[in-house]
């Protein structure tokens, strides 16, 4: 029999708390491809950072791709996806359970916005505030999964 909690449109069940805890999990996975994506075009176009891309990856496109012998632009690609696969990394650890990882994730992410801010980036900042909303979204399953007096209603 499986667990079951009232929610406002009815009973919640198991399986739905874990699959609301993936879905906010799976950010960390788009938010880590998308940095690839931008890392990419960075690199091989000379594109202009876009506004999905990492506030740190916007740092290291700055000081290491912009300008700079081939070399040097290929660390800081190196850079940018080791940077991504970090991002990626808390997205596999998240949908295994990992509250821990949801909230030094968010904390990472969230210090990434501050980054992208002092860029003057502000739809990159939005675009984190928005990926934000559905990881806490996703932590917040995590722990009513975990925690039965968590509910929806915050009482």
């Amino acid at each position: 029999m499986q667990a079951t909690t009232t929610g406002v449109r009815g009973p919640i069940t198991e399986p739905y708390k874990v699959r609301e805890m993936q879905l906010g999990a799976n950010w960390f996975f788009w938010v880590s491809i998308l940095a690839v994506i931008n890392s990419v075009l960075v690199y091989y176009f000379g594109l202009p950072s876009m506004f999905f891309g990492l506030g740190t990856t916007q740092y290291v496109d700055s000081h290491m791709v912009a300008a700079g012998p081939e070399a040097q632009r290929l660390a800081g690609l190196a850079i940018n996806l080791g940077l991504a696969g970090i991002i990626a990394s808390f997205g596999y650890l998240t949908r295994r359970g990992g509250d821990v990882a949801f909230i030094i994730g968010m904390f990472l992410y969230v210090f990434d916005s501050v980054i992208a801010l002092g860029y003057r980036d502000f739809f990159g900042f939005g675009f984190h505030i928005f990926a934000l909303f559905f990881m806490f979204k996703g932590l917040f399953a995590s722990r009513r999964r975990y925690d039965p007096s968590v509910d929806y209603t915050g009482a």
